[in-house]
């Protein structure tokens, strides 16, 4: 059986942006601007990120509505993530359980699937970053924490090239 990402529909044309493992080629800035224009504007933008200009990018970051985006993220911490359970969902409705337990082992589940993926979990820079393995995918996520919310934005990454995003809820 093949694995298509649960959470995307199989005619979903993403963004396609190369990077390497750990998303090494697009930065923390990179990915915060992918997130804002999430957020802000309801949908990645067509083009790369990598076709952003260091001057648009510096643009956008001193712009008045990205600072106040900013201002509402905030660093997660090792004991929110630790023992945690999330739901994550896409605007197609698909839902996943993804459980980051405290060994760092991560866990995602796709809701009405018997499948489970296993990986691993870590916080860098306050950014909560997953590694999930599949037995044809390489799956990377990228998340920022939100202030006033137990709901963050994610960055889904597939074989090194975006995929899309995502919410993840904490299920207490």
């Amino acid at each position: 059986m093949h694995f298509y990402l649960y959470w995307l529909p199989l005619h979903y044309n993403p963004p396609q942006i190369e990077c390497n493992s750990m998303l090494g080629q697009i930065t923390e800035t990179d990915k915060l601007i992918l997130l804002y224009q999430f957020e802000t504007q309801g949908e990645l933008a067509s083009e790369s990120v990598l076709d952003i200009s260091d001057e648009e990018a510096r643009f956008i970051r001193t712009s008045g509505e990205y600072i106040l985006w900013e201002a509402g993220k905030r660093d997660f911490d090792y004991p929110e993530v630790a023992n945690s359970h999330w739901l994550e969902t896409t605007y197609c409705g698909q839902a996943a359980k993804l459980d980051c337990l405290q060994t760092r082992d991560a866990v995602l589940c796709p809701l009405f699937m018997s499948e489970q993926f296993h990986g691993e979990w870590h916080i860098h820079n306050g950014f909560l970053r997953m590694n999930i393995e599949s037995p044809h995918h390489h799956i990377e996520l990228f998340s920022v924490a939100s202030y006033d919310s137990n709901i963050h934005s994610l960055l889904l990454f597939k074989d090194k090239q975006l995929e899309g995003s995502a919410n993840i809820t904490l299920m207490v």
